[in-house]
């Protein structure tokens, strides 16, 4: 199931939530359960920008 990222129109809190597409009416803020939220685009789906990268995640930086 994809991630979605979410923010409250509320209070302002963002959070993601793993869900169906079909769920998206369902989401509820896990911090002050208001029920006013807004979908972000994400991170992932909008691409970095880049391609392959040689940086390394390995302690050390290799």
């Amino acid at each position: 199931m994809p991630i979605f990222e979410y923010s409250c129109r509320r209070c302002e809190h963002r959070f993601e939530k793993v869900q169906k597409s079909q769920d998206a009416a369902e989401v509820i803020c896990p911090h002050c359960g208001s029920d006013d939220v807004k979908k972000e685009l994400s991170s992932f789906a909008t691409g970095s920008g880049g391609g392959a990268s040689s940086h390394s995640c390995a302690p050390g930086g290799g």
